[in-house]
């Protein structure tokens, strides 16, 4: 249980109290918060499967999204790639090797997945490997929903009638202003940026196509973002997320890009709450999905324990392969290490040990935002999970603030409890006694 102090409109001290766990926002002499506020109803909660190395998961035949690893290469060297530290174990695969993934494909897949994504790396890169899967996935499973993320600076004509054939659910990984830390920006390219603008048109109807950035110290700012891209294009219906806030998978993101100051970490928390004040947060659906979800969960009385992590990758049913039918932890991951699982011509083998679930870290379980992040990356350790957990921490505080402005009128202030954040490493000086 934790308490939430804050100050409405006239500066006036509000306190509430909010249960994590059991979602439940009650004012301080227990009456609830939105009792003016219909309950929606829910049948029985089932429990999330909490997996662990002492606890491993399992993955399933008949998988509802299927992500397709082409390959881990890219043509950016992004500071905060969260790719660049699995590639040496990256599995190495031949354009003929697609054709093998597709008869291997007959083997082990029982039923139609309901999505399939097409994962770099950069994707584009490997478009000779994609000219053959899309086609002959499209004719096997015609229900399913293609997807792929891209940096967008590879596009053709080829390309844009190819997506459009398809139609391929496009998602360009773009940091707006914050571009910098990513690499050569495609719209100061003119023939690139004439492509991305074609694409946006093309794809903008039925929300098949958007823009998404990584949130860093010093590119914190939603609504700024979303502007950026509204210039850009010329085009107020723009539509642009968040990948989410910049995670630490390796030394290089904990050496910079990935490690914020007290004053940066305000600065997130104070952009994010304000927009939602404006109606920003609105229009980007990472953040007006988030706050609706945290909604739900106190309208309907969400119970933590039927949380699984955010990505989902610790779900049975989301299984991610290789083109050599590798299993992998995540799309993020190669298999020439400990993220490679077995192959999926032997499903029933698998398990998920490389993993750990929310349930098993006590920062998680003690945390006011756990509903709002979801345990950060599950198969992080260490400094490497610490600085991610901090840099979740302080997002979800901003989207809780912010949903507590735009819902009720009310500022958060601090927040009172039991609240435990993971073991930082210390680094103590040695000196030398004259």
């Amino acid at each position: 249980m934790f308490t939430l102090h804050c100050s409405d409109a006239d500066g006036k001290s509000v306190s509430l109290r909010y249960a994590p766990h059991a979602s439940s926002l009650t004012n301080m002499d227990g009456t609830p918060v939105l009792a003016n506020r219909k309950a929606r109803e829910h049948p029985a909660w089932e429990d999330a499967v909490r997996v662990s190395p002492g606890h491993p998961g399992r993955k399933l035949a008949n998988p509802s999204v299927l992500k397709i690893q082409l390959g881990l290469g890219c043509n950016y060297t992004c500071s905060y790639c969260n790719q660049s530290s699995q590639v040496d174990s990256m599995a190495m695969t031949k354009t003929a090797d697609a054709h093998s993934f597709l008869q291997d494909l007959e083997k082990w897949l029982k039923e139609p997945p309901s999505r399939i994504e097409f994962w770099g790396g950069e994707p584009l890169l490997y478009f000779r490997k994609l000219a053959i899967l899309v086609p002959e996935l499209d004719r096997r499973f015609p229900d399913a929903e293609f997807c792929m993320v891209t940096n967008g600076s590879l596009l053709t004509q080829e390309i844009l009638d190819f997506i459009a054939r398809y139609d391929i659910c496009i998602t360009v990984s773009h940091d707006g202003p914050g571009q910098h830390l990513r690499g050569e920006d495609p719209f100061d390219n003119p023939p690139r940026a004439s492509l991305l603008k074609a694409l946006w048109n093309e794809r903008k109807t039925g929300e098949r196509m958007w823009f998404s950035s990584v949130l860093t110290p010093g590119n914190s700012d939603p609504a700024a973002l979303r502007r950026w891209f509204v210039e850009k294009l010329n085009d107020e219906s723009v539509v642009t997320s968040l990948e989410g806030v910049v995670a630490t998978h390796d030394d290089q993101s904990l050496a910079g890009p990935g490690v914020w100051s007290p004053e940066q970490y305000g600065s997130l928390k104070n952009a994010v709450a304000s927009s939602f004040e404006t109606g920003e947060a609105l229009l980007i659906p990472a953040l007006r999905d988030k706050a609706r979800s945290f909604m739900e969960s106190l309208l309907m009385g969400t119970p933590s324990s039927s949380m699984g992590q955010k990505c989902g990758m610790d779900r049975s049913d989301h299984v991610a392969v290789d083109l050599h039918s590798n299993v992998l932890t995540c799309h993020n991951t190669g298999a020439n290490a400990q993220h490679g699982l077995g192959s999926a011509l032997a499903m029933d083998d698998i398990r998920l040990d490389t993993s750990t679930h929310w349930a098993y870290r006590e920062c998680c379980s003690h945390c006011p935002v756990l509903q709002l992040c979801g345990g950060s990356c599950m198969y992080l350790e260490g400094e490497q999970f610490a600085q991610s957990c901090e840099n979740e921490y302080q997002f979800g505080l901003g989207v809780l603030d912010g949903t507590l402005r735009r819902a009720l009128g009310l500022k958060l202030e601090s927040i009172e409890g039991d609240i435990r954040r993971p073991a930082r490493r210390k680094v103590i000086s040695i000196v030398a006694q004259a």
